[in-house]
């Protein structure tokens, strides 16, 4: 054997293949437990830690409510439109031709122009009856006593309010024409001259236009009281909603509120094609219902939408939840989630009632006032 001649190692020289079959089960060892770990993290990124849901059992609700008993109120929304009280329409008393007339939106109260005939002012008295003769001295009647009262309010006395014109009436009308522009102080009151309104009017509309001719009886204006109402057209079947002198609320078209009181709940039966023939009469017959509104209500606004909140019939000392408080149950039905004292939370059944301003009626077992409930956040 030559020197260059690689000795024959025996078995136990075998180091390399050895040490190659121990160093692929480590590698195997460490490829499995690489694989134990990115499986477990999948898993707490799926599934999260096992100890999560217990504590997100035991994790006190943020948000509870306790339950009371109160009284519920039927509350309904009523569509309505804000506008004037009824008026009427003003005539000519006399023969001529219209030479003034107060623009449309003039508001007109006793003392005041009404309109002019020939240049002549008709003015307008508080009252509810039509002048219809001449008051002069020794004249007697209710319209005597009727027109003192009147001139009385303007601010001119001196004579007893009663039947009688007297020389003091005369004397104390003289000073009330002679005050007042275009009339001819007399001392007596025509028909023609004036006109009784039983309270302020706004001027919706003419009727005839400045420089016409017109005669007695001739229409001259469409008015309205100032006073502001709401009119609603209740279904015949919600006529129970509401009685006279009931309050209500009103939402006005800027988002404000103001109460009312229902003055009157109509008796007539009204139809859509009563009302707009040719309609079809498809809606459900209604009453007007008026309710009056405050009197120093700010704004004007008249044929406005408005929303009317009459509370109706009540429920006196039931167990209320906040409606927020209600959960759909598997299978149906609602319930609440009771949390008990250890803060632990319990899905519990409940039978609902009435709805009224975010608060349900509910009843059922396990639940009564003091029972904390979760609610949203």
């Amino acid at each position: 054997m030559s020197a260059d001649t690689l000795p024959v190692r025996d078995g136990t020289d075998q180091d390399p293949p050895r040490r190659r079959g121990a160093r692929g089960l480590r590698w195997l060892f460490a490829a499995l437990l690489t694989l134990a770990v990115l499986c477990a993290g999948a898993a707490v990124t799926v599934w999260g830690w096992p100890g999560g849901a217990q504590e997100e059992e035991s994790a006190a609700p943020a948000a509870t409510a306790t339950l009371e008993y109160a009284t519920l109120l039927r509350e309904e929304s009523l569509d309505g439109t804000l506008g004037y009280e009824e008026g009427g329409s003003f005539f000519s008393r006399s023969d001529g031709v219209l030479t003034w007339l107060p623009e449309v939106g003039t508001e007109l109260s006793a003392g005041q122009r009404a309109w002019e005939v020939d240049g002549a002012p008709v003015l307008l008295l508080r009252g509810d009856t039509p002048a219809y003769r001449t008051l002069e001295p020794g004249v007697e009647g209710a319209d005597v006593r009727r027109f003192e009262q009147a001139l009385a309010e303007l601010g001119y006395g001196g004579f007893t309010v009663d039947d009688e014109y007297t020389w003091l009436t005369a004397e104390a009308v003289r000073r009330w024409q002679e005050d007042t522009e275009g009339v001819e102080a007399t001392g007596t009151v025509g028909p023609e001259r004036i006109w009784y309104s039983p309270g302020p009017v706004r001027v919706t509309g003419h009727e005839a236009a400045v420089g016409t001719g017109v005669a007695p009886g001739t229409p001259l204006l469409t008015t309205a009281a100032t006073r502001r109402v709401v009119r609603v057209d209740l279904e015949v079947g919600d006529r129970d909603l509401v009685a006279e002198g009931d309050e209500v609320t009103v939402e006005m078209p800027d988002g404000t509120r103001a109460d009312g009181e229902v003055e009157s709940v109509g008796t007539v039966v009204r139809s859509e094609e009563e009302e707009e023939p040719g309609t079809g009469g498809g809606e459900d017959p209604t009453v007007e219902v008026v309710i009056a509104l405050p009197e120093d209500g700010e704004g004007f606004l008249d044929q406005a939408p408005v929303t009317v909140l009459a509370r109706g019939e009540s429920r006196e000392d039931v167990l209320t939840a906040p409606v927020g408080a209600l959960i759909a149950l598997p299978g149906g039905g609602y319930g609440v989630s009771v949390v008990s004292g250890d803060g632990t939370v319990e899905d519990v059944p409940v039978e609902t009632g009435w709805f009224s301003d975010g608060l349900v009626e509910v009843s059922g077992d396990g639940i009564d006032a003091g029972t904390e409930v979760v609610v949203p956040e």
